[in-house]
């Protein structure tokens, strides 16, 4: 397939994602549940990885770099987090995060290189044990070859990851399309790093139901 017809189809695939976005929205207005309801959609609309993908379970190398969200995400992801993790792991995490958020700025690529800090949602064996509602970004991205991605984590450098540009760009519109149309309802909307976005959630009980009252709380987790 051409380049000029790829981004034809996904301006298109695009479109039609922030039109049925916004008009889900409309019907039934803007709270927690609903925009996980909206997530839910979206994630059953994601493509399957190519078979020529390399990644799997226990291949961890991209998850010491920064995750980017959107507000949406970030409110779905923590409560989620809320609802069905053990008390203990909830804690767990929480201590986690604040280990991490105390270490560096957060927002800053070169701190995730240079510290080669896990995700917290990493466990022992190297997988993701929020898997099943994973930000957009983590479903994006995506390798061909595994001993580039492992160059880039023990070089601690950035590489070009080779991988199917279609795929990771109609996955990862999702979350740009969250931020385009709740951005143009009024909401403070722009793409936040998602372990800062959740030390904000874990200190601020308020912050989600501010922010759904259009209040910008999340501009110190903005990338």
């Amino acid at each position: 397939m051409g380049e000029k017809r790829s981004r034809q189809l996904l301006a298109v695939h695009m479109e039609n994602a922030r039109r049925l976005l916004d008009d889900f929205l409309s019907d039934h207005g803007i709270g927690l549940d609903v925009l996980g309801k909206a997530m839910e959609q979206f994630c059953q609309t994601v493509f399957e990885l190519p078979e020529d993908a390399v990644c799997r379970p226990g291949c961890a190398y991209c998850c010491s770099l920064r995750v980017g969200v959107s507000i949406p995400e970030l409110l779905v992801i923590f409560y989620e987090l809320k609802a069905q993790a053990h008390p203990e792991v909830l804690a767990a995490l929480k201590a986690r995060i604040f280990e991490i958020s105390s270490q560096g700025n957060l927002l800053e690529e070169d701190f995730w290189r240079s510290t080669q800090q896990a995700c917290p949602f990493l466990n022992d064996q190297g997988c993701c044990i929020i898997y099943g509602f994973r930000p957009f970004s983590c479903r994006a991205y995506h390798s061909t070859d595994r001993k580039i991605c492992q160059r880039g984590y023990e070089e601690k450098k950035e590489v070009q990851v080779p991988c199917f540009p279609l795929y990771r760009a109609t996955t990862d519109m999702y979350s740009s399309v969250f931020i385009k149309v709740l951005g143009d309802k009024g909401f403070a909307s722009f793409q936040v790093s998602l372990v800062k976005g959740l030390d904000i959630l874990f200190k601020d009980e308020g912050a989600s139901a501010r922010w759904l009252g259009k209040k910008n709380v999340f501009l110190d987790a903005k990338i």
